[in-house]
């Protein structure tokens, strides 16, 4: 079966979203701590990054409403910047991703599905500067991975078949599961080093380094 679309996640796949939190908290504390003198930029920190579960911390957002500033200018700052608006600066892309996607671009063609506001994520796209031909939000389609919907709209959007489409995600159970529900083939990029749970979708193949991506997809 001929390979002639690949598509990816966004954050965490094709960029550090996780690694770019405790700049962004940074940046969140500040603009609280200039309009507010008694919260400490330090303190405030630690509390959004206290961590919540699996790779997730508590955020921006449950500290601000803890604080009861969420309606305040500094508050919605705070929310803006540890959403991306205003910081993308923060972003980075994850080794090797910008020279694959440049080898892979003359090859196949490139997409983007990813759960998220079409607004922030067109930014952090626009922000990367890669070569990303076709990309769909949840936001504007109504349908959040890992819905088979998302993966079949974008498939129409870039005008191929399922069978003939591989997808390429962090998450076992968002961007995997969804993929292998909609009939495409799917890589897993576990640069976390995770342990797939016994059930768990289980992935065409396996990458650790974004760099190892251009022979999987050969062998495919």
């Amino acid at each position: 079966m001929a390979l002639c679309a690949v598509f990816f996640d966004l954050d965490d796949t094709l960029c550090d979203t996780i690694g770019s939190r405790p700049a962004r908290a940074r940046i969140a504390a500040e603009l609280l701590a200039t309009e507010h003198e008694h919260l400490r930029v330090e303190d405030l920190v630690e509390r959004i990054m206290e961590p919540a579960g699996e790779r997730t911390v508590r955020g921006v957002r449950r500290v601000v409403e803890d604080l009861d500033l969420a309606g305040t200018v500094s508050g919605k700052a705070a929310l803006a910047g540890w959403f991306f608006t205003g910081c993308l600066n923060t972003l980075r892309s994850f080794d090797g991703v910008a020279e694959t996607l440049q080898t892979l671009a003359p090859v196949y063609r490139l997409g983007v599905i990813t759960n998220g506001d079409r607004e922030g994520q067109q930014a952090k796209l626009a922000h990367l500067r890669l070569p990303i031909a076709y990309a769909i939000t949840s936001g504007e389609c109504g349908y959040e991975k890992p819905d088979p919907a998302i993966f079949h709209l974008a498939l129409e959007q870039a005008g191929v078949a399922a069978w003939e489409s591989v997808f390429v995600g962090d998450r076992l159970d968002v961007d995997v599961a969804g993929a292998k529900a909609a009939g495409m083939r799917a890589v897993w990029f576990n640069h976390f080093g995770g342990l797939p749970a016994e059930d768990d979708v289980r992935p065409d193949a396996v990458i650790t380094r974004f760099s190892d991506l251009p022979a999987v997809l050969a062998r495919m």
